[in-house]
């Protein structure tokens, strides 16, 4: 019986001590579901926790090197803006000559290609940033929705038409001129009527642009004298242009109406004065149908060449404009940039409490299971010590008999 029991005892010891062993090399306290069933399950959703916000972090700092990069082109354009506002000052020197303005605009013209240029080559890891393209957004925290969104959109970006700095003139050969603007949106069901009867005549400088994508030149074409006729011709010269629409068109009528998405029209180019501008949208408009609205409006002179009073004015507010533009989105971006940063030491401190509470859940204290091996090393030995007094005890009983 006092063998039995040494052995019951040692055999208790052993479990104790294999899992003081395991624990202590491997620093976890938890190394199986039978440790503790509930501190792996909560350890493990910390860790996903702590994962997450990890790599949000690196997120985070992914958005800032993004956002700086488009800063700092920003900020050259700022610059090639700002030179370009001295020298349509300059160019109001009273001592310039018509060779002086000339080399001035030619300057002019230099900087809008390189401010083209910047915009429409500034990327970061293949992706543009300033053609008017821009919207990211990044993942900073562990679960889905903790987003922060970087734009930068814009119809035609930061390029010198989007900012309209192509329209600036000072050697007055050409006159400042307006952007050429598109007509309203044509959307599923609303009519193209054509004329009944029609009038005939060339169609041309019909720029046409669907869904909302770029505007594309539809070749001349004639408007023949069958009104049933003019709008599966007007249909076919916009498919000529390889833009894809579908669109309900009956040779029986003399129109044709969309069946999905928007079309959109606009006239090219720039005219030379409001007349000439103002007759070819008549014209166009009494080929086509289309209304005003819906042709837009083609660009004119707004003042003659040789008013350079007027002209410094339109620059300089063109200039003007434009130079807030880009500070407008330098801020934004210097405010995202400052956002993530906030976001970097905040998650960061998340992630260091959530470690600790971690720690606490599944690692081994050390000094708590080193005394626990001392205990269960003194009971394997004293249980093995006694097992074999245990043995001896028979021993007795023979000395007896003897």
């Amino acid at each position: 019986m006092s063998s039995l029991s040494a052995q019951r005892s040692l055999a208790l010891t052993e479990p104790a001590l294999n899992i003081s062993f395991q624990r202590l090399a491997s620093g976890f306290r938890i190394n199986s579901a039978a440790d503790d069933a509930a501190g792996l399950q909560i350890s493990n959703r910390l860790t996903s926790q702590i994962n997450g916000l990890a790599q949000g972090i690196r997120n985070a700092n992914d958005g800032i090197s993004l956002a700086q990069v488009a800063e700092g082109s920003l900020d050259e354009i700022s610059n090639m803006t700002q030179r370009m506002r001295t020298l349509v000052i300059q160019s109001r020197s009273g001592i310039n000559s018509k060779e002086d303005k000339t080399a001035i605009q030619n300057e002019i013209y230099q900087l809008n290609k390189e401010i083209t240029r910047v915009a429409s080559t500034t990327s970061f890891a293949g992706i543009p940033l300033l053609d008017g393209t821009l919207n990211r957004d990044f993942l900073i925290g562990a679960n889905a929705g903790q987003t922060v969104n970087i734009n930068l959109d814009s119809e035609l970006g930061f390029t010198a038409d989007g900012l309209r700095l192509s329209e600036i003139v000072v050697d007055g050969t050409d006159g400042a001129k307006e952007k050429v603007q598109a007509g309203t949106l044509i959307g599923i069901g609303d009519p193209i009527v054509l004329p009944d009867p029609p009038v005939l005549g060339v169609v041309t400088g019909l720029q046409v642009s669907v869904n909302g994508g770029e505007f594309v030149t539809i070749p001349p074409f004639n408007m023949g004298s069958n009104p049933q006729q003019n709008n599966v011709l007007f249909a076919t010269e916009i498919l000529k242009t390889n833009l894809s629409f579908q669109a309900l068109v009956n040779p029986l009528t003399n129109q044709f109406h969309l069946l999905n998405g928007s079309i959109q029209f606009r006239l090219e180019g720039l005219a030379d004065n409001q007349l000439d501008a103002t007759n070819n949208l008549d014209q166009i408009s009494t080929l086509t149908g289309l209304s005003p609205q819906q042709l837009g409006s083609q660009a004119y002179t707004l003042f003659p060449p040789e008013d350079e009073q007027s002209m410094t004015r339109f620059n300089l507010d063109i200039i003007d404009e434009a130079i807030s533009t880009v500070d407008s989105a330098r801020a934004k971006l210097g405010a995202t940039q400052n956002r993530l940063q906030s976001i970097i030491r905040n998650q960061a401190n998340i992630e260091e409490n959530l470690s600790a509470a971690r720690s606490r859940i599944r690692d081994t204290d050390y000094a708590k299971e080193t005394a626990e091996l001392t205990r269960t090393q003194i009971l394997q030995q004293t249980s093995s010590t006694v097992l074999a007094q245990a043995n001896q005890r028979p021993q007795a009983a023979l000395q007896l008999l003897q």
